[in-house]
């Protein structure tokens, strides 16, 4: 029997071939949906069949009949399939293939299969076929899961039919990379692909853990300072160590991620890393990420400029380090007609409501907060101007959370209720 098995790479090779399937529960049902898919002709013999079964039977897609196996029912077929719980009965429908030299394909039992078939998995610009020759079943469906999981990923590293360049990092290189708003589908390709190849990932609490799982498990993981710790001279102390940890991880010959959350230049000192890795002689690259604005404004459906209500947007730091002495923010230089978004403002939002105001900001204009944008426990509060540090204490709200002030932070809300008021409106995404 060895001698005769062999593969059928895809259903594609089956159009028009009279097929049997004895079984239809739910191996069988997708072994029936994949033969259809090909264009086969089918036969299905079983006492119970799935509603998918029974529906395309009334569709007129397939032949059925319900009860036991007959060996008559194989006069004909060019392939079989057997997916019953019965052993013996599987056995039996086997043999009888075997016996009128008919191939055929036993589910859970390769050793009396006379053809084989891959576990599939197809995008749209390939299809990949997985076997361990029915050996470990358990792992081709394993792989076959992995790579469905992957599927658009691996589209997006194809191009024009040829896969792109594998992404890797270089020994003594450190690459300053953007981590996005949060939720790992919003990583770059290239930032994705430095994460699962470098040695070692340097990063901070803000990078949430379902990012760093997606690093190399070879990786060592390194974070400096915990939520609370890194204000004045702590901030400066932390900056310092992370740029001493990152010289000396490159010139110990380890390709480094530093991971940061959002985009690395925008107000994520990525600028300054950068400056100290120039200085020290150590290679570098920026991989830009979405930025926590644009990230929490898309998740929250915040335009961040719009044609009838913003024709600017204006990011500005709500909080600023202990050096400059000061906020170097002028409010009232800032558009009062455009999107203002504030960034590392919730500890003092009572104060930047007060600034705004003076800087002459209607009381009127609306505002929103949005508290783990593009994570699963987004939230977002929606007022006016004139109630921001009421709303923002009574719905302790807390860092990370980017404040938008301006006509098109109410768009949403406003627009699909048709009211307007200064009680906050909580969203959970």
């Amino acid at each position: 029997m060895s001698a005769m098995r062999r593969y059928l790479p895809v259903f594609h090779d089956v159009r028009g071939a009279s097929v049997l399937v004895v079984g239809a529960g739910a191996v069988g049902t997708r072994k029936i949906e994949a033969l259809l898919a090909g264009g086969a002709r089918i036969t299905v013999v079983a006492k119970e069949f799935s509603p998918s079964v029974e529906d395309r039977s009334a569709l007129g897609d397939l032949t059925a009949f319900r009860g036991a196996f007959h060996p008559d029912q194989m006069e004909g077929a060019e392939l079989v399939f057997v997916s019953t719980p019965d052993r013996a009965l599987n056995h039996r429908v086997a043999a009888e293939a075997r016996r009128r030299r008919i191939p055929v394909n036993v589910a859970d039992s390769p050793e009396e299969c006379t053809f084989l078939l891959p576990a599939v998995v197809r995008g749209d610009e390939f299809t990949v076929a997985i076997s361990t020759s029915g050996r470990h079943p358990g792992a081709a469906k394993a792989l076959r899961e992995f790579l469905e999981d992957h599927r658009e990923e691996i589209s997006v590293r194809l191009e024009r039919g040829r896969r792109r360049k594998r992404i890797a990092g270089k020994p003594g290189k450190v690459y300053i990379v953007g981590a996005g708003p949060g939720d790992p589908d919003l990583l770059t390709v290239r930032a994705l692909g430095l994460l699962r190849s470098v040695d070692v990932v340097v990063h901070d609490y803000l990078v949430p853990a379902e990012i760093l799982s997606l690093a190399s498990a070879k990786a060592a993981r390194i974070c400096f300072a915990r939520r609370g710790r890194t204000a004045g001279h702590g901030a400066v102390l932390k900056q310092n160590a992370i740029h001493e940890a990152m010289v000396r991880l490159a010139r110990e010959g380890k390709s480094v991620v530093r991971l940061k959350s959002g985009d690395p230049l925008v107000f994520g000192r990525g600028g300054e890393e950068a400056e100290h890795l120039s200085r020290e002689g150590i290679p570098f690259e920026i991989v830009p990420g979405i930025t926590a604005a644009m990230g929490c404004a898309a998740a929250a459906a915040i335009p961040l400029t719009h044609r009838e209500r913003s024709s600017s947007v204006t990011f500005v730091a709500g909080h600023e380090t202990d050096e400059k002495g000061g906020s170097a923010v002028d409010w009232s230089l800032l558009p009062k007609d455009g999107t203002l978004a504030v960034y590392m403002g919730v500890g003092r939002v009572a104060a930047i409501a007060k600034e705004l105001a003076a800087a002459g900001f209607s009381p009127d204009t609306p505002f929103a907060i949005v508290e783990n944008g593009n994570r699963p426990e987004q939230r977002v509060v929606r007022g006016i101007l004139s109630a921001l540090s009421r709303i923002a204490m009574e719905s302790g709200i807390r860092s990370p959370a980017i404040l938008f002030v301006g006509r098109t932070a109410a768009l949403f809300p406003y627009e699909t209720t048709g009211e307007r008021s200064d009680e906050p409106v909580a969203q959970g995404v």
